[in-house]
C-alpha cells in the first residue's frame, strides 16, 4: 500500500510540473517556423520560471538574454543535435540589397562573395554556395577556425550559416560548434528548420524605402521647425518690444516734462481697492498662459500632433521616432508649466510692496496707483492692452504684466462705465 501510494504521488507531482512545449510552432513578424519535436525554443523573452533554461543547459538566463540582445538573436532552438540561433541583422548592405529574389545571378554572386572572405594565412577557411528554402535564395556559409602552426594557441570554432535578405535586413540560421566540425547530423537540424520556414510577410523594397526617406524628411523638417521657430520668434520678439519700450519712454518723457513726476490734473473718475490674494494672482497666471496666448498654444499643439504623427504612421528610423518624441515632450513640459511660471513671477512682483491691496484712482489722462507698490502715476498710453475676465479688468502695462482691477472693488463709479472708459483712454 505504501509503494502504492507512493507511486500515485510521484505520478501527481509530474503531472504538476510546469513543462515546456517543445514543438511550438515559432510565429515572426515576417515568417513562422516548426522546430524539431525534440527541440526547446529560448528568446529574449522567455520567462525565467520556465524549465526550459534548465532543459537547454542555461545556468546564467541574465548573461544569455543580453547575449541574445547583441547578436540580434529572435529564437534559438536547442535540441539534440545542438543549437540553432535564428538571427536579425540589419545592415547599410542588406537594406541597400532588401531581397535576395530579386536579384540577378550576377548580383547574387557578387553578394557571396562580399559576405565572408577567407582569412590570412589560411586559419579561417570559407566555404559558401547557394541553397532553396521558403522558394527563396538562401546562401550558405561554413566557417572553420582550426589552429595552424603560425597559431598553434588558436580556439577551434565551427559555424555553419543558411541566410537570406527579406525586406531590408539579413535573416540568418547560424549552428556552432567547438568539436572537430559541423556533423551532418548537426547541418540536418538547419535545413529541416529551413524546410518549414513560410514567410507571411514580403514588402516591396520601392514602397518601403520611399516611405521611409519620405517619413525620415518630413519629421526632420518638422523638428527643425520645431526648434527653429523659438529661436527666430524671440530675438524678433525682443526687437520689437525694445522698440515698442523706447517709444513709451519718449511718451513718458514728454509727459513727465509738462506734469511732472507723480502729477495728476483733472477730476478723479473712479476709485478702487482691489485685494491681490493668492488666487486672484493663480486666475490671472491661468488666463495669460493659456487664453491670452491661445495662438502659440494652437500652434505649439499642431506642432507636436505633426511630429508625432508623421513619425509613427509613417516609417521613420528608430532614432527619429526617439527624437520626435523628446521635442513633444519639451514643448508638452512647455505648456504644462507655463501658468505655473506665470504665477511665479506675478507672486514675486506684488509681494514687493507693504499691502496686497492695490489701491487705485483714475483721472482724465492718467491712474494712480498705491499699497502694491510705491505710489506712482501711470499715463493711460503706457497701457499696451485691456483684458476683461470674469470679475477682473487687466490692466497691461508689458507683454507678460499686468495691474488687476476687481469689478467689485469700486468706491467711486460703476464698473461698466470704467470698462468702457479705460477702453477709450487706453485706445483699446
Amino acid at each position: 500500500m505504501k509503494k502504492t501510494i507512493g507511486a500515485v504521488l510521484v505520478c501527481l507531482l509530474i503531472l504538476a510540473i510546469p513543462l515546456p512545449a517543445l514543438a511550438d510552432a515559432w510565429i515572426g513578424e515576417d515568417f513562422t517556423l516548426t522546430p524539431p519535436e525534440d527541440a526547446v525554443q529560448l528568446s529574449l523573452y522567455t520567462p525565467e520560471s520556465d524549465p526550459a533554461w534548465a532543459l537547454a543547459g542555461v545556468g546564467d538566463i541574465d548573461g544569455k538574454r543580453k547575449e541574445y540582445q547583441e547578436m540580434g538573436v529572435l529564437v534559438e532552438f536547442v535540441g539534440e543535435a545542438g543549437s540553432v540561433s535564428v538571427m536579425k541583422k540589419e545592415s547599410s548592405y542588406a537594406k541597400n540589397a532588401f531581397d535576395l529574389a530579386l536579384l540577378d545571378q550576377e548580383e547574387l554572386d557578387q553578394v557571396l562573395e562580399d559576405i565572408i572572405q577567407p582569412g590570412d594565412g589560411g586559419q579561417l577557411q570559407v566555404d559558401k554556395s547557394w541553397a532553396q528554402a521558403g522558394g527563396r535564395p538562401f546562401y550558405r556559409v561554413k566557417l572553420d577556425v582550426s589552429p595552424t602552426e603560425e597559431n598553434p594557441d588558436s580556439q577551434e570554432l565551427h559555424e555553419l550559416i543558411y541566410g537570406t535578405f527579406i525586406n531590408g535586413y539579413a535573416l540568418n540560421f547560424h549552428m556552432f560548434s567547438s568539436e572537430k566540425t559541423i556533423t551532418p547530423e548537426q547541418e540536418k537540424m538547419v535545413t529541416g528548420l529551413l524546410d518549414t520556414i513560410e514567410f507571411t510577410r514580403i514588402l516591396e523594397k520601392q514602397e518601403v524605402t520611399s516611405r521611409e526617406s519620405a517619413g525620415t524628411l518630413a519629421v526632420l523638417g518638422l523638428l527643425l521647425l520645431a526648434l527653429a521657430l523659438p529661436l527666430a520668434y524671440i530675438p524678433i520678439k525682443s526687437r520689437r518690444d525694445k522698440k515698442k519700450k523706447a517709444q513709451l519712454a519718449q511718451q513718458l518723457s514728454a509727459y513727465h516734462k509738462t506734469h511732472g513726476s507723480n502729477q495728476v490734473e483733472g477730476k478723479l473718475q473712479f476709485a478702487n481697492n482691489t485685494d491681490c490674494t493668492k488666487e486672484a494672482i493663480h486666475q490671472f497666471s491661468v488666463y495669460q498662459a493659456y487664453v491670452k496666448n491661445a495662438g502659440q498654444l494652437v500652434v505649439s499643439g499642431l506642432m507636436i500632433a505633426a511630429m508625432l504623427s508623421t513619425a509613427f504612421v509613417l516609417d521613420t528610423v528608430w532614432w527619429m521616432k526617439l527624437a520626435a518624441v523628446a521635442v513633444a515632450g519639451y514643448y508638452v513640459y512647455k505648456i504644462v508649466s507655463m501658468s505655473t511660471a506665470v504665477e511665479k513671477v506675478q507672486t514675486k512682483v506684488y509681494s514687493r510692496g507693504p499691502s496686497q491691496t492695490a489701491r487705485y484712482s483714475f483721472y482724465p489722462e492718467a491712474f494712480r496707483i498705491s499699497g502694491i507698490q510705491s505710489t506712482s502715476v501711470t499715463p493711460y498710453f503706457q497701457l499696451t492692452d485691456i483684458r476683461r475676465r470674469g470679475q477682473y479688468v487687466y490692466l497691461y502695462y508689458g507683454p507678460d504684466n499686468a495691474y488687476m482691477v476687481d469689478l467689485y472693488g469700486f468706491q467711486q463709479g460703476e464698473p461698466e462705465d470704467f470698462v468702457k472708459f479705460i477702453r477709450e483712454k487706453a485706445g483699446r
